[in-house]
């Protein structure tokens, strides 16, 4: 496996740093390793309350990270990427919960405003990659890039790049694959960054307050009620809009009592602008339809089926599933050797080796079946 010394050393890298210690952390380990960084902070949206505290994006972070930067004695730049933020993650947010999907924004943010329009940017002053501090391994190989998860399991984040496809990996890199998160704070304690000890942000960047019904009320999108039945067909009460559901949720239901447990959103059906429920048993599903289709390592689908392990959402556990990809329509058919609880459209299904790390590929949730 080469070493961030081995791949093209001295090469320019634009460091993608949101003012958490983790990618200053990034940032500082090619600076020391010899790469000619520049630091970046993207301005993705503007915030209209105060930031939480595990939130990020605020003023604050910008601060944080122009202070990392000069630590570490590299140029830092903050970029105003609003309108790209805005047009390929918000926008597809808001219309998967209104179509009844459940998105997974972070997915869509590294494909297209991390990876794409950071990217031109770093095309345009000369960097041949972008860094990030995600907790993933990526090995730069003779027939091309090979991603896996990061060595601390816990705060693996492969899932999040699944989608990237081969183009963009090949100009990626991941210094903290090897690391554990103690492991990294350790590390901002030796540069002296001031951020060391600086709380992980958790929450949707631009979910303020932790509702992302907020969002889609700021959307003006039109919201019918409808109906929630349950699996059986009977009608047991209504709703003002499939959006403020997620399949697999309880909460928010009609307080209608049945003798043999609780009810959970089953599927949503946009087009009848339905909510179905059922008892939790009726969450599992043996197999998944998914479309968008990311092949990172193609050669593997090439004889047909294929035996991997299946994330069907972000830190979910893995899954053994018979993985098949449709000659005619590009789609991906996942077959679980046992149920997977609560699929949801619009979700990411990541696909990694059967005996390995290795992500192999990933596709969008269409549906269970």
């Amino acid at each position: 496996m080469p070493t961030l010394d081995e791949v093209k050393r001295g090469t320019r890298v634009v460091a993608a740093m949101s003012g958490g210690v983790d990618s200053a952390v990034a940032a500082a380990l090619l600076h020391e390793a010899g790469y000619d960084v520049v630091g970046v902070t993207m301005k993705m949206y503007a915030q209209t309350k105060p930031a939480a505290a595990k939130s990020c994006c605020g003023a604050e972070d910008f601060d944080d990270a122009r202070r990392s930067a000069a630590t570490i004695g590299i140029p830092h730049y903050v970029l105003d990427f609003e309108e790209a933020f805005r047009t390929t993650v918000v926008a597809r947010f808001v219309d998967d919960y209104h179509n009844g999907r459940t998105p997974n924004p972070c997915v869509s943010c590294n494909n297209f405003v991390k990876l794409g329009t950071l990217r031109k940017f770093a095309d345009r002053i000369g960097a041949t990659f972008v860094a990030t501090g995600h907790y993933a391994r990526l090995v730069h190989g003779d027939d091309g890039p090979h991603l896996f998860a990061g060595d601390d399991a816990a705060k693996d984040q492969s899932y999040a790049l699944a989608q990237l496809r081969s183009a963009q990996l090949a100009g990626l890199l991941l210094p903290l694959g090897d690391l554990t998160k103690e492991q990294t704070r350790a590390e901002a304690l030796r540069f002296g960054l001031s951020v060391a000890e600086k709380p992980d942000s958790q929450d949707i960047c631009f979910v303020e307050g932790g509702d992302y019904r907020d969002v889609l009320a700021r959307s003006a999108m039109p919201v019918a009620a409808g109906a929630i039945v349950t699996t059986q067909g009977e009608r047991i009460g209504s709703h003002d809009g499939i959006s403020a559901f997620t399949v697999g949720q309880r909460r928010g239901l009609p307080a209608t009592h049945f003798n043999d447990g609780p009810r959970y959103v089953t599927r949503i059906d946009p087009r009848t602008n339905t909510i179905v429920i059922g008892r939790e048993e009726e969450l599992d599903a043996f197999g998944l339809l998914a479309n968008e289709v990311n092949l990172i390592r193609p050669e593997h689908f090439e004889h047909g089926q294929i035996r991997v392990r299946a994330m069907t959402r972000y830190r979910a556990p893995l899954g053994f599933a018979v993985a098949s990809i449709d000659v005619e329509n590009g789609d991906l058919h996942l077959r679980f050797e046992k149920p997977e609880r609560a699929i949801a459209p619009g979700q990411l299904v990541a696909l990694y080796g059967a005996h390995s790390t290795e992500v192999l590929g990933a596709a969008t949730i269409r549906e269970a079946v």
